[in-house]
């Protein structure tokens, strides 16, 4: 089952922190495809995730369609808000 997560953007360009938050994560492994608007990701480490993500003004969307299944979505949630508290606020849509 996927995690929807609705995301709200810190700070007053949405845009740069966009790329702050994909920089952040590909710093930590992440690989992504499109742009500041939309794409998709992946990640392969210890576990594997797959998703795609959106971003309409300061309203960042994150799915994550693969996952390990004892990985549950409400930790999803908090660690992206733990590590990418400086960036943004979720919450498990």
């Amino acid at each position: 089952m996927a995690c929807k997560m609705k995301c709200t953007l810190k700070g007053d360009n949405p845009e740069k922190t966009t790329k702050e938050i994909m920089q952040k994560a590909k710093q930590q492994g992440f690989v992504f495809h499109g742009d500041t608007s939309k794409g998709t990701f992946e990640y392969e480490g210890i576990i594997s995730a797959k998703g795609k993500y959106s971003r309409s003004g300061k309203n960042f969307t994150v799915e994550v369609t693969k996952k390990p299944f004892f990985i549950s979505c409400n930790r999803i949630v908090e660690e992206m808000n733990k590590i990418l508290s400086a960036y943004l606020s979720c919450k498990e849509k």
